[in-house]
């Protein structure tokens, strides 16, 4: 006798899953390459808005970039921004608000804590005056540039937050792609066709999953006696083997590209503890604020009006 699979009565969650793959664009790769794949993890999937502490503004210029062809809407809590945050949550738009201060609007509060209700089958939000419905794709983000925030317990308790602040090792990781890039851009192009190279076979992995789960739950009658889905089984089987060994061979390609970037890494870890005295000389006055991508810019004119040196080999180099 076949077993017979009823039909699932919701497959909502498998779209919710095909929505966590992890993605292989450019953006994505620049954050798994320099450690800030946890921070940016904890903006895109906490049950909460995220809140990101960013002096540096890695996030804004990070979510700037995601969000950019989704249709994203900047503004500040100092701007009239009421209207434009109606259209983004009933048209599924995402939506930052920068330069936070350490008291967030009240207005926000129905949005931050989400409270929807569902009315004629429609989730719906009241802001203000109006009421308009809650379109599932909206984004929330809130970021500010102080680096010490002392945001009240009910504030914490609304949003997550999340520190975007650069670390001396996240820093020092961020500038050996800068030198390596520089100074050895084929190690470059592997590194980065590694990354994509290796999310896109993670991201097949789960789809050929998706794929059997979503035809498991559509079954009817005995599945032997089901051809598509048996196709289905050979062909991921097939397919996962290949991709498996693939991600095998890009693990060890991912160590020897390590191993060659380590030659470059007392330099970058030199930069790093330079920018963070640079810092603080903030606290001595003001004016010597600046932004890390002016120090990545400098770091790089650096690099390029340096004496070559005659030695061939990168640490002979480095050493002389």
């Amino acid at each position: 006798p076949g077993c017979s699979f009823g039909m699932h009565p919701d497959l909502s969650w498998l779209s919710r899953r095909r929505a966590r793959l992890p993605s292989s664009s450019p953006v994505i790769q620049d954050l798994w390459r320099d450690g800030r794949s946890r921070s940016t993890s904890l903006t895109t999937r906490s049950s909460r808005w995220p809140l990101c502490v960013d002096p540096q503004m890695q996030a804004v210029n990070w979510l700037k970039r995601k969000e950019e062809k989704a249709g994203l809407i900047v503004k500040t809590l100092n701007d009239e921004y009421i209207k434009h945050l109606e259209i983004a949550i009933q048209y599924g738009n995402p939506m930052l608000f920068e330069n936070l201060d350490e008291e967030l609007d009240p207005m926000l509060d129905p949005v931050l804590e989400k409270r929807t209700v569902i009315e004629n089958g429609a989730r719906m939000i009241t802001l203000g005056d109006n009421k308009i419905e809650w379109n599932e794709n909206f984004q929330l983000y809130l970021t500010t540039k102080l680096s010490n925030p002392r945001y009240t317990p009910e504030t914490m308790g609304k949003v997550s937050i999340v520190n975007y602040m650069v670390t001396l090792e996240g820093l020092a990781a961020q500038l050996l792609n800068v030198v390596v890039e520089k100074e050895r851009f084929d190690l470059h192009e592997q590194s980065v066709t590694l990354v994509r190279k290796v999310a896109e076979g993670k991201r097949t992995i789960l789809e050929l999953e998706d794929t059997l789960l979503d035809l498991l739950s559509n079954a009817d009658g005995s599945l032997l006696d089901n051809v598509e889905l048996i196709n289905t089984l050979v062909k991921s089987k097939t397919t996962s083997d290949e991709v498996t060994e693939s991600l095998k061979i890009a693990e060890a390609t991912g160590k020897e590209i390590t191993e060659a970037s380590a030659l470059y890494r007392p330099v970058s870890i030199r930069a790093a503890i330079l920018y963070f005295v640079l810092y603080d000389l903030a606290t001595v006055d003001p004016m010597y604020q600046f932004s890390l991508d002016a120090y990545k810019d400098l770091f790089l004119l650096s690099i390029e009006k340096a004496p070559k040196s005659s030695k061939e080999e990168p640490k002979e180099a480095l050493e002389e």
